[in-house]
């Protein structure tokens, strides 16, 4: 076997294992602006694009989604427009899914405009948005400590078959910590806390049983944004300090680099080993190459 040749297989080793993405320190490369109290970045394969949630200033129908390209540049800032508090995103098939304040919005992405809209009953304040391998979609409420359900078609959870493609409360309790960053893995959710006083801890729940478990050793802070990094690792971001740590399920927690404060709903790119970070107060969205 040629040298380079091993050099591709033990990168794609690395990559798939988790251990070439696991880094702890990072350089800023880039700063886009213009946007308008950004929450949430996620990536399109398919389009080579990236989406941005724009919560904006809190008026009714101010918020927005934006289309980003690969490079980083604004393709249309408002590309759907309207919303009252846009916050996660989720790429599935050919839509793009919105936690908007009480409401998940589904957006067709070859047509580029809202296609359903669905009222969820009890919300408070819906936030990230995350799906697991049969389907099945989960949202994080912060407002109310809860998450919610929307059940796929090979839902793997006992679920009344009238009640599949409704969205139900799934688990409600103070014990999640005002949950907001949410991330579905095998069979658990990983979620990133809030907490009350800068205590939010890293928690992982058990699908089936719904019995939650602190990953992390004590409280962060205002946890916001998880990504995974290989089968047994994440990125984290908390917000009030704009710090990204490096946490892996046994607890162990590393600091990867500090933002400023309001560094939301990141983006880890494992491809281009990149993290991207939507910066709320700053009305911009901030690219770091990981080493």
């Amino acid at each position: 076997m040629k040298l380079n040749s091993i050099k591709i297989l033990l990168l794609s080793v690395f990559i798939s294992s988790g251990v070439y993405a696991q880094s702890t320190s990072a350089t800023l490369i880039k700063k886009v602006e213009g946007f308008s109290h950004p929450e949430s970045v996620v990536f399109n394969e398919d389009e080579n694009e990236y989406y941005v949630s724009n919560m904006a200033d809190n008026e009714a129908g101010d918020g927005f989604i934006s289309r980003v390209s690969a490079d980083g540049e604004i393709i249309d800032l408002k590309w759907i427009d309207g919303l009252k508090d846009p916050k996660g995103l989720l790429v599935k098939d050919d839509k793009v899914y919105v936690t908007n304040n009480t409401e998940l919005i589904e957006i067709s992405i070859g047509r580029s405009e809202i296609t359903k809209l669905i009222e969820v009953e009890g919300a408070k304040s819906l936030n990230d948005i995350t799906v697991d391998a049969v389907g099945n979609i989960f949202i994080s409420d912060s407002g109310k400590s809860a998450i919610y359900l929307m059940p796929g078609d090979s839902a793997n959870m006992m679920v009344p078959e009238d009640k599949k493609g409704e969205i139900i409360e799934y688990l409600n309790t103070t014990r999640l910590e005002y949950v907001n960053g949410l991330y579905a893995h095998k069979d658990h959710l990983y979620a990133a806390a809030w907490g009350e006083n800068t205590d939010g801890n890293f928690l992982k729940i058990d699908m089936d049983t719904r019995e939650i478990e602190k990953v992390s050793k004590e409280g962060i802070g205002n946890l916001d944004g998880v990504q995974p990094v290989g089968d047994d690792a994440f990125y984290i971001s908390d917000w009030a300090t704009g710090t990204i740590y490096l946490i892996k399920k046994d607890g162990e927690l590393k600091e990867v680099l500090t933002s400023e404060k309001s560094s939301g709903d990141i983006l880890f790119d494992a491809k281009k080993n990149q993290l991207v970070l939507p910066m709320n107060f700053q009305n911009s969205v901030w690219w770091y190459q990981l080493q």
